[in-house]
């Protein structure tokens, strides 16, 4: 199983998350947020696309698979550029991104920071990798791999805690 950006980020988010998404149970084609992120995304700079690339790279950690899909890497200046709806979940952006900084590296093209770029809220955070940075990517992905190797998917997170989840309703429905 290849781990990739996104489970990164759900690490943060929830366990559950992370075992669904890995295990080709994908909500996110329902949730109105999440189209909501992605047309911000596309919308937001249209003139990015003629300076930066769209990268796809692979890799490997210990023998653990590893991929990503750069939507905007500007080569010139070894610069990932990430573009989200809210700051609400910004430790999990932070890790997506040093995943993609990291992976970089490993492939060996230069990657000297990312930003985050929240435009609704006019902000933009730079997102360093040092190398306390890179043992705790590593770390991070023996947990993704840990947790989508359980047989058993991990219990669901406190409902209050899901409302805004693209999985809500898969793992809250016929609850009382």
């Amino acid at each position: 199983m290849t781990i990739n950006a996104t489970l990164i980020n759900y690490l943060h988010l929830c366990h559950r998350k992370v075992w669904l998404h890995a295990h080709v149970i994908r909500m996110e084609h329902t949730s109105d947020i999440v189209s909501e992120g992605k047309m911000i995304g596309e919308e937001s700079y249209p003139q990015r696309a003629e300076k930066n690339q769209e990268v796809e790279l692979s890799g490997a950690f210990e023998g653990i698979e590893l991929s990503a899909k750069i939507d905007f890497f500007d080569a010139k200046l070894g610069v990932v550029h990430e573009t989200k709806k809210s700051a609400a979940k910004e430790l999990a952006h932070i890790a997506q991104v040093q995943f993609y900084l990291y992976l970089l590296r490993k492939n060996e093209i230069v990657a000297n920071y990312g930003t985050i770029e929240y435009p609704k809220l006019r902000q933009t955070d730079r997102v360093e990798l040092h190398e306390d940075d890179m043992k705790e990517i590593e770390v991070k992905i023996k947990k993704v791999y840990a947790i989508i190797q359980q047989e058993n998917c991990p219990p669901a997170l406190p409902k209050n805690k899901c409302t805004k989840c693209s999985y809500f309703d898969f793992c809250w429905s016929g609850d009382e």
